[in-house]
Parts: C-alpha cells; sequence; structure tokens
C-alpha cells in the first residue's frame, strides 16, 4: 500500500494472495484443490481475528470519546467505516453463498462438491457470454473500490483501489496473457469454484486489514491509545493452516489489543523473540497418521506474558492453534520404474511435488548402492540383491526430515540370445547358405529388448568364447575358436561343399556396464547353437 509501514499481518496476507494468484495460473489437481479449499479456510480465519480485533477498537475509541465528547465526529467516521467493512463483507459472503449453493453446496465430510467447477461461477461473477449479461464482479468492483476511496478520504491513508484490471494490478500488468483481463475477467474467469472462494476470502481479508488501519489512525485522534485496555484477547496468525511434511510450519502469535509494554512469548517452553508485539514460532511439521486423503490435523500451544499495571507479578494468555500435515507423495520417475535390475544402474528421478523449492533431498537405501545424480532427486540405484522376493527400499528425506519410503522388486538380467548374420543381415538356419559359405560371419549377443529400451547403457554384450565347425554327415571336417563377434571363416570355406553344415556353439559372454566395466553372463540356451545348412 501507498504511504504507510506494511505491519507483519498485512505482509501475511499479501504473500498468501500471491501464492493464489500463482495457483490460479496453473492447470491444478485435485489434490491442490483441497489445499486451495485450506487457504481459504486460513483466510476466513484470519477475516473473523481481525473482525474482533477491529471491535476492540472501536470499543477504545468510544472509551476515549465518553471522556472527552469533543472527538464524538471522530467516533462517528470509525462506526461509519465499521459498517461499510461489515456491509462489505457481508456482501461478499452472500457471493460465497450463492456460488457455494449453485454448485451444489457441501457434501457429508463437509467438502465443497462442485469446486473444480468453473462454468457456474463464471456465469455469476464475470456474466453469461450468450446474453452479454454482466456477472455481480462488475458491481463488486464498484463498492470495493468506494470503500477503499471513504478510508482514505477518512484517513488519509494512500490504499490502493480493492478490485484492479489486470493493467493496473502490480502482479499481471506486465503478463501478455492476464494485463487485458478486466476485474471480473482476471478473478473469476476460467477459474475453480474454490479458487473463486478464496479470491473473495482474500478481498475480506484485506477489508479487515485496511479497517484496522483507518481504526489505528482514528484511535491516535483520540489518544484512545494512551488508555489502559481492560482485557486481552491472545490469537495468531499462520502462514498456510496446510504444510507439507518436510517443511517449515510459521504462524505469528499476537495480542489483539497493542499495549505500550512488550510481552513475553512462549513456545513449547522457549522464549520466543518478540518484535513489534509479534512473536514469530517456525518448526519443522510432521505428523504419522494420516487419514484416507493423506492429510492430518495436529495442533500446537504457545503462551503469551504481560506484567500486570499494578507490578505484582504477569498475566497470561494460552494460544492453541491448530495446522493441517499434509502427505508428500513421493514421485519416482525412471524407465522401468516397476522393478529394478540386479547390478545395473537404474536411473532414478525422485520428487516430492509437495515440497516443491523446499524440497533438499538426501537418499539412503536398503539392499542397493546409491550414486548421486547431477540433478536435484536424480539418483543411480544399483540393487546388490537377488532372489525372488528381493527387493530394495529406498528412503527419502528432505532437509534432515524424513519423507517416506519407496520399495522395488529386483529382477534379473535377462539372458542375451545369440544370433548370426552375414553381410549385415540375420542368416535364415532353414533356408541355409549357398555353397561354399560365407568367408566370415558375426556372431552377436543381443540382449532382451525390453532390458535394452529401460538401460542402453547395461545392454551392450560381446562373445568371448565358443567354437564353429563345419560338419558333414556325422563327421567333423575342420573346427575354428571364436574369441570375438567377428568370425573369419576361410578356413573352413576352402573345404566346404553342398550339404555340409556350419555349427556355431557359444560358450561365454561378458556385459558391459554403464561404469564400463564388464562381468561374465550366461548365455540362452536355446540360442547358444547355430545351425546353418550349405546348399
Amino acid at each position: 500500500m501507498a504511504g504507510g509501514k506494511e505491519t507483519p499481518r498485512q505482509k501475511l496476507i499479501g504473500l498468501m494472495y500471491l501464492v493464489l494468484l500463482a495457483l490460479l495460473a496453473l492447470q491444478v489437481s485435485s489434490a491442490i484443490l483441497q489445499k486451495f479449499s485450506f487457504l481459504n479456510s486460513s483466510l476466513e480465519l484470519a477475516t473473523k481475528n481481525s473482525n474482533s480485533a477491529n471491535d476492540a477498537k472501536l470499543s477504545a475509541i468510544q472509551a476515549a470519546v465518553d471522556k472527552a465528547p469533543k472527538y464524538k465526529p471522530v467516533l462517528e467516521d470509525a462506526e461509519r467505516i465499521k459498517k461499510m467493512s461489515r456491509e462489505m463483507i457481508g456482501e461478499i459472503d452472500s457471493y460465497k453463498q450463492e456460488i457455494i449453493t449453485k454448485t451444489g453446496g457441501k457434501d457429508e465430510k463437509g467438502q465443497y462438491v462442485g469446486m473444480k467447477d468453473e462454468d457456474i461461477t463464471a456465469n455469476l461473477m464475470v456474466g453469461d457470454p450468450s446474453t452479454g449479461k454482466k456477472g455481480k464482479a462488475y458491481g463488486l468492483k464498484e463498492r470495493l473500490n468506494k470503500f477503499i476511496d471513504e478510508l482514505n478520504r477518512v484517513a488519509g491513508t494512500g490504499f490502493p483501489p480493492l478490485a484492479q484490471d489486470g493493467k493496473d494490478d502490480p502482479l499481471t500488468k506486465n503478463d501478455p496473457e492476464q494485463k487485458n483481463k478486466d476485474f471480473a475477467e482476471l478473478n473469476f474467469g476460467h477459474t475453480p469454484m474454490i479458487a473463486a472462494l478464496a479470491v473473495l476470502s482474500d478481498k475480506q481479508s484485506k477489508i479487515t486489514a485496511y479497517e484496522a488501519e483507518v481504526l489505528n489512525v482514528l484511535q491516535t485522534k483520540v489518544g484512545a491509545k494512551d488508555f489502559k485496555v481492560g482485557g486481552f484477547e491472545a490469537s495468531y496468525s499462520a502462514l498456510s493452516s496446510t504444510v507439507a511434511a518436510g517443511t517449515d510450519y510459521e504462524a505469528k502469535m499476537f495480542l489483539s489489543a497493542k499495549l505500550d509494554v512488550t510481552p513475553t512469548m512462549k513456545f513449547r517452553g522457549n522464549t520466543v523473540k518478540v518484535e513489534n508485539g509479534v512473536g514469530i514460532i517456525k518448526f519443522k511439521a510432521s505428523a504419522t497418521n494420516y487419514d484416507a486423503e493423506g492429510n492430518a490435523k495436529q495442533n500446537w500451544e504457545g503462551s503469551i506474558s504481560v506484567a500486570k499495571p499494578t507490578g505484582d507479578g504477569d498475566t497470561t494468555f494460552k494460544v492453541k492453534g491448530e495446522y493441517i500435515v499434509a502427505k508428500p507423495v513421493i514421485d519416482v520417475k525412471s524407465a522401468s520404474v516397476s522393478a529394478l535390475y540386479y547390478n545395473c544402474g537404474n536411473d532414478l528421478n525422485v520428487q516430492v511435488p509437495a515440497l516443491g523449492a523446499n524440497y533438499k533431498p538426501s537418499f539412503s537405501a536398503k539392499g542397493a548402492n546409491i550414486i548421486p545424480g547431477k540433478e536435484k532427486g536424480a539418483i543411480i540405484l544399483i540393487p546388490s540383491i537377488k532372489g525372488p522376493d528381493a527387493k530394495v527400499t529406498l528412503s527419502v528425506s528432505s532437509d534432515g526430515s524424513a519423507i517416506g519410503t519407496k520399495d522395488f522388486p529386483v529382477r534379473g538380467v535377462p539372458r542375451p540370445s545369440i544370433v548370426a548374420k552375414i553381410g549385415g543381415n540375420y542368416v535364415d538356419q532353414k533356408r541355409g547358405v549357398p555353397a561354399p559359405g560365407p568367408a566370415s560371419i558375426q556372431v552377436l549377443a543381443e540382449p532382451d529388448p525390453a532390458f535394452a529400451a529401460a538401460l542402453p547403457k547395461e545392454a551392450r554384450y560381446n562373445i568371448t568364447e565358443g567354437e564353429v565347425t563345419l560338419a558333414r554327415g556325422k563327421r567333423e571336417i575342420n573346427t575354428l575358436p571364436i574369441r570375438t563377434d567377428n568370425v573369419n571363416l576361410s578356413a573352413i570355406r576352402s573345404q566346404a561343399q553342398s550339404g555340409d553344415r556350419i555349427i556355431i556353439v557359444i560358450k561365454k559372454a561378458r556385459r558391459l556396464n554403464f561404469k564400463d566395466d564388464s562381468e561374465d553372463v550366461p548365455i540362452n540356451a536355446a540360442s547358444s547353437v547355430i545351425t546353418i545348412p550349405i546348399n
């Protein structure tokens, strides 16, 4: 806002709105929509708490005017501001309720039935394109901005318009896809119902925040801040009521009426640093008992102590907060993610989408060795166990907090098949070759196609031992050793005649892995012997 320092609470609401607008630009999944619902609940709770705090401010102004009637015009301004604020919040509540009702209300679990719906919300708030009738967001824009104009007039503040078109909104004015949209289209066009609710709740939250600042100005005019406040209400404001395990839960504890003293705040027995009457708590969120939707309700408790005016001790207030921990989902991408190949470098990309930029992964594995990759979340997993029930358990952590585990069965490397080629073409063992046969032949160990597709760097074979024999009837005419893939048959060819057979027997082959290390591999027995008739 212009002309004033933002309070911690206003910064909080601004940050939540930034998150809201960022999510509106995405094709959101059901899981994100659910978190959107939690964001809407947080904004509604912030509005409720602020209303209570603003009532206390108005009471303080009333008390000051009772003692100094000359300030009655200030009280009238404060009451008019409160009335306008409540009317605006009430109007927005009516839109929210109409959206909820027209999209099916809530189910037996209290979840919004039509949270994904876009059409009903757009028709109501933007308008019906078939008739050209404008929706309710256009009138809302006018009343919101008139409300802001009145606040600025009364208190001399410089609040910007609360409902801006894309070309005026600092968040969208440089976005070529958004800057030409008006307020209604920008916030409610092609928008899921639950996101629209969050937009409206954000406006309500800003209304109460601006109302609070104006009441502060009016309190100063009547000297209400010099008076002792007779009662306090301890409260808190959380950045979000839903966090993913492994990320920071952040909340602020505060008293709804400011005093000219610095309160002492504690969380889990430890003193919290207090700045401008606000204590900030921060801890790693975790949970064990998740429900079927992957959420777990948690709570925390703190305390706020302030010295009694009489000097005889402190008055302590308890602060209780609730939040929901969302279970992160471990997303593994791999060419062969259903199972890992034994003693092979299986490339995995392990991500936890819920953590976003906070994802700082580390890994450990039972039954396998790990080689870190170059990208965040990329690893090479090399299983060291095999057998019918062999499995590797991968444990995933982020920034020191355990996220979860993922099990992978381990399969053996498929045996290669032996094939023969002459001039680059496969040999047809039924048709054979014309006499006196080829001068050379290529004998290859070909990998299983699925294995080669999944791990091409692991599926490299070469022949290391075998023999090729020229047979005539039951006699062996000549036998040559095979030690490489390419075999010179000149000695056999010089003795060959029609009716003979070339018999190839492969005994050993080796596989080269992703580190260029080699190992002996068993041969597929069905293809280890190749017989080629000489016609």
